[in-house]
This record gives structure tokens, sequence and C-alpha cells, in this order.
């Protein structure tokens, strides 16, 4: 019998083995196929990225994706190899050379990766196809379909190359451990894969110490200036909590809870259970030979979370800060009265329906002789060029009307934001603030304001975060009253004219912004809403996507180690669970056992991971992302759904697992 038909026949008699191996390899194959179709896709490459940086990342990021795709391949072919030892050991007995063993094992490999590439390149097409649509639907592109291949004979070449190449790791790989190991070595390897494990208390206190320290450090950055981050500085702060977390993770599972796990044994009470009895003993003898595997997949869980959690945090949160950024749907300065009419005149030529509202504000800069303006009353500029940080400006504040405030509000349709407005008097004020400060609040301060020649002081009843105006016409908005603004009007000249337009008819009109914003010279005063967020998707989007790839190969990668990994040490034991059985354990009570089992495993990557994310999206939430929206759970929603699918795949995965090593123990 050759090679092949043996291989053949071994694939067949263990399909059921090796369905989920095939599964995970082509899904592997399929992200890898997507992605370096779309980094070889030119047609949708000249759309999104003009100064060469999508390519730049396609071409880091399939560096990291070749690596990960080597990892995981040699990671699972090491299981299978370890399943099979003894079998390999009996064709040693029968005579078979190593020679010809390496030869059966690397056309099993091929068999394998072949079947792979096939549903990989399929899959991986309509994949690409779908990523393209997708893009071409969010950024409102001009593409034609017909140029872009359904398959790309390049990124196909490419692909199998790749594969070729990893058949040739995995033959080294096993050449390596079979003419390591001796006969007796492959025959007996699965009884001699376990040791006693030793416990020691110092490791397990320093790795329980060092992540609690991690964790207290990451918490200290909400302390704002007064904390180590703003005294000592953001990187090594950043890199000292990251170096306790990894080495309080590491510490913490290899020692800490099985040092905890061998302490309750002590409870004799909790401990002689028909489960736990069972349990415990197990959990502490498969951590000897699997504490390595459950850190590593623990550190890759919460990368993977973390890169997940931050993208959807990263993508949101500026979409959100729009409605403060760029309130109006278009907002530009008027130079000159001419200029509105024409403005108008574009508008009209894309909207031919009654809804479009057009609304004028003069803002005036009225000096205060306050000592203690707030930050964003007295720094900065409203120039809006790139010396806008260099420029200090005189104290005061850019004032308009309560009348007008109330207007913009309607026509940007804060309906709740005006509820909680009441009646200004003369004497009162509305301070629109640039950040919320839980710790500076303004309300019931006095402020002087000079105009002409006569000095009026005004009081702050409320502050607000809905601004009217957007950041790049006026950063320090005083809503003063009608009679107030009508004073201030008859001595001071306007500071800046602004026309806000709102309308349901040109929402999403990018046409209609590129019109006006050629008309005004590309002025950086034009804003516009729909147009912000279209820029924000535009700039971003390549960016999620080519991360997206590696999270969605951290989670097959994750998911399938700890099924092999769970399954490996299912079987390993299936002769201990015929004893159970025989001494009376009913299958239900057995089921029970291995789920407790397979759970703790699956349980151990998740929730450190979890942990690791929420505390790491903290840190670059407070630290990276300028907060200019008030806090609220909403915000978080991405993150929310980002963990909230992990689980589900997390469950999918571990619901596989039970069924399988269920099936394996109690098959008759």
């Amino acid at each position: 019998m050759n090679n092949l038909s043996m291989a053949l026949k071994n694939l067949k008699k263990n399909f059921s083995f090796y369905a989920l191996y095939l599964l995970s390899v082509s899904f592997v194959i399929t992200v890898f196929f997507a992605f370096t179709s779309f980094s070889m896709n030119t047609v949708m490459l000249e759309k999104i990225s003009g100064n060469g940086r999508v390519e730049m990342m396609c071409n880091v990021i399939s560096v990291f994706l070749m690596a990960f795709v080597v990892f995981y391949m040699s990671y699972s072919n090491r299981f299978f190899l370890r399943r099979r030892t003894k079998e390999l050991g009996v064709y040693a007995l029968l005579g078979y050379r190593k020679t010809t063993v390496l030869s059966l094992l690397t056309t099993e490999n091929l068999l394998v990766c072949f079947g792979a590439f096939i549903v990989g390149i399929l899959l991986g097409s309509f994949f690409h196809k779908g990523i393209v649509f997708g893009i071409t639907k969010l950024l409102d592109l001009s593409i034609n379909n017909s140029k872009i291949p359904f398959f790309n004979v390049n990124a196909i070449a490419k692909t199998a190359c790749f594969i070729f190449a990893i058949v040739i790791v995995l033959m080294l790989s096993n050449s390596r451990f079979l003419f390591k190991t001796s006969l007796m070595g492959l025959v007996r390897f699965e009884k001699s894969a376990e040791r006693k494990m030793k416990f020691h208390d110092v490791p397990a206190i320093v790795g329980f110490c060092c992540i609690i320290l991690g964790y207290v450090l990451a918490l200290d950055i909400l302390r704002g200036d007064k904390s180590v981050w703003f005294a000592i500085g953001y990187t090594p702060i950043a890199m000292l909590t990251l170096v306790l977390v990894v080495v309080g993770t590491i510490l913490f599972i290899s020692s800490f809870l099985p040092f905890i796990v061998h302490i309750s044994k002590n409870n004799k009470r909790k401990f002689y259970t028909e489960t736990k009895i069972i349990t415990s003993p197990n959990f502490i003898y498969r951590m000897r030979s699997n504490s390595k595997t459950l850190i590593m997949l623990t550190l890759l869980s919460a990368a993977t979370l973390t890169v997940s959690s931050v993208m959807a945090l990263s993508l949101y949160y500026p979409i959100a800060a729009v409605s403060r950024m760029a309130p109006s749907e278009i907002e530009c300065r008027i130079e000159n009265e001419s200029e509105i009419d024409a403005i108008k005149q574009i508008v009209n030529e894309h909207s031919s329906k009654n809804d479009v509202s057009f609304l004028q504000t003069n803002i005036y800069k009225v000096t205060s002789t306050s000592e203690q303006v707030p930050l964003e009353y007295s720094a900065g500029s409203s120039k809006g060029d790139s010396d806008n940080e260099k420029i200090l400006r005189n104290a005061g504040f850019e004032c308009i009307s309560y009348s007008n405030y109330i207007a913009l509000l309607e026509a940007q349709g804060k309906k709740g934001a005006l509820e909680q407005i009441g009646e200004l008097h003369d004497s009162e004020c509305i301070l629109v603030k640039y950040q919320p400060a839980s710790d500076n609040d303004e309300t019931g301060n006095v402020y002087p304001l000079l105009i002409g020649n006569e000095e009026i002081s005004v009081t702050v009843i409320a502050t607000t975060l809905d601004n009217p105006i957007s950041f790049a016409n006026s950063i320090g908005t005083l809503i003063v009253s009608d009679d107030l603004y009508d004073a201030i009007a008859e001595k001071i000249n306007p500071e800046t004219e602004v026309l806000s337009i709102n309308g349901q008819s040109i929402k999403d009109n990018e046409a209609l912004f590129l019109d006006l914003s050629e008309y005004l010279n590309d002025s950086p005063y034009l804003q516009g809403n729909s147009h912000r967020i279209h820029e924000i998707f535009s700039l971003s989007s390549s960016t999620f996507l080519l991360l997206g790839f590696l999270v969605i190969l951290f989670f097959i990668a994750t998911g399938s180690i700890l099924y092999f990994n769970n399954l490996s040490a299912i079987s390993d034991s299936k002769a201990d669970y015929e004893i159970l059985r025989k001494m009376g354990y009913t299958d239900r009570t057995v089921k029970k056992i291995i789920k407790k089992q397979t759970i703790s495993f699956f349980s151990i990557p998740f929730l450190f991971g979890l942990v690791d994310c929420v505390f790491a999206t903290l840190v670059y939430r407070t630290a990276l992302m300028q907060n200019i929206l008030k806090e609220s759970l909403i915000l978080y929603i991405p993150t929310f759904i980002a963990i909230l699918l992990t689980f589900i795949i997390y469950m999918i995965y571990y619901c596989m697992t039970v069924h399988t090593c269920c099936k394996t123990v109690l098959k008759k």
C-alpha cells in the first residue's frame, strides 16, 4: 500500500476527528486569501489610498498574518502528531522506516492543506467580493466591478506558494520530532506527557501581587493630572503596567491558580463530592503541561479582545463626537453678504424641497475682566490653522443670543437639549464647555463683560455641551439674553458671521458639500455633519478592515486550540472515565464532569482576557482619546458588542468541544 492510499484511508477513517481541523484551516486560508486578494486589488486601493498608507499597512499586516498562520498550523500539527504517537510507534514496530512515516505524514498534510486551499479559494473569493461591495456602499465609491476578477490569479499563486511553504515547515517539524524520539518513546509518549506538579507559594503570591498592581496602575489614570501617568509620563508607566500584567498573568495561571485549587483540597467537606474529587486533581494534573498553552491563549485572548474593543471604540467615538464638532448639516463663515444668495442658490440646485433652513448667526467677541476665565475661553485661537496652538487670544467670550441658540438647536434636531433650557434674564448666561470637567463646575460663577466703556456682570446659571456652532468657527461660546445681545451689537462689530444650513433633504449629500467647498475655495471654516462622518469612515475603514483580518484569525486560532487541547486531554483520560462508569457514575454525571473540566480551560483565557481588555480599553480611552462628550455607557456600546461577539464565539467552540468530548468518552 503506497503513502497516498494510506493517507486517504487514514483521513477517511478519522474524518470526524479531522473535520474541525480541516474546517478551521479552511477558515484561516479563507481569511488569508481574502486579505491577499484585497491587498492586490489595485482598483479598490486606488480609491481608498491616495498616499500609499493602505498599501504599507497591507504589507505590514501580511507579515503578521503569515507568521500567525504558520504558528497556528504548527500548533495544530503538533496536536495531531501527539495524538498519533502510538500509531506511529506501531508503524515503526512493523518495520516502517522513519522516512516512510515522515512521507506518510507529509502526504496527509498535503491532502488536508489542498482541501483547505480549495475551500479557502472559493469562500475567500466570495468574502473578498463582499468586502468590496461593503466598502463601495459605505464610502459611496464609483467602482467598475467588472474590472475586479472573482478569482485573483496572483492571489491564488501567492496563497498556493505560502501553503506549500507551510507544508515544508510542518515536514521539518515532524522530522525533528520523529528522529529525536525513540521507538519506545513513540509508544509511551502519551503516558509520559504529564508530570506531577510542584507547588511554590512565592511565585503564586508574586503573580497575584503583580497583576493587582498592574490593574491599580491602570485605574490610577482616572485621577487625571494627579496620577503617576501624568507625573512620570505615559510611555514608562504604560510599559510598566504591561510588564506587570503579563508577568502577573504568567505566574497567576502557572502558580497561583493551581496553588489555590491545591489548598482548597484541605476543605474535606467541599472537596469530597462526586464531581469535585475528580475535577480538582484533574485541573492540577493538567496544569503541568497545559499552563504554557493557557498563558499563551490568555495573552492572545486579551490582545484579541483589546484590539476588537479599541477598534470599535475608535470608530464609534469620533462619529458620536461629530454632533459637537459639526452640529449643523452644513456650516460656513460669511465674508460678505453676497455669498449668502450664492450659497442658497447652490443648495437649491441640490434640493427642491422646502425643509431646508438657513440661519445666520453673528458672533460677538466680548472681553472679560475676570481673573479666572475657563480655559476654553482664554487659550488658543479661532483662526483655525496650524498656528492655532501657538497663538493666545485675549480672555473673553464669543457671545450669541438666546433666541438664536434655541433656533439652531431646533434646526439641528436636539429636542432633548431644548427641554433642559429655561428662560434667560439680562444678568444670566449659559456657558458652552469644550470638554466635560466634573471637578470644575462653573455654575454660579460671575463674569464681568466689557461692552464699550461699560462693564456688565453675568452669572452662569448652567453649563452645556450642546454647542450650536462648530469648533472650527467658535470655541468658547456664551449664550446671553436677547436684550443683552442687542446691547452688545450696538457697541461692538461682529467677530464672525456664520451661516448654518439644516434639513433632511440635504443630509448625506456629498455632492452639495463639494460644490460649496469649491465655491468657498476649500475654506477650513466650511463644516458638515454628514461630510465629517463620511470622512471618518473613509479614513478609518481600510485600517479597521485590515486589523479585522487579524482579529478573525485570532478568534479562530484561540477557539480551535482550546478545542484540540481539551479533546486531547479527554482522549488521554478515556480509560479513567471507563473506570468511573464501572464504579457507578451515570452518563449524566460523567457529562457534568466533562463540562466542568472543559469550562475551566475555556473560562481562564476568556475571563482574564476580558479583565485585561477592560483595563487596557480604559487606559486607551482616557490617555489617547480626547474627551469632548459626556461620559455615558452608551459610548461603550460598540465595546460591549465586541465583547458579546467574542463570548458567543467562545460559547460555540465550548459547546462543540463538550459535544465531541462526550461523544468520545461515552460512545459504545
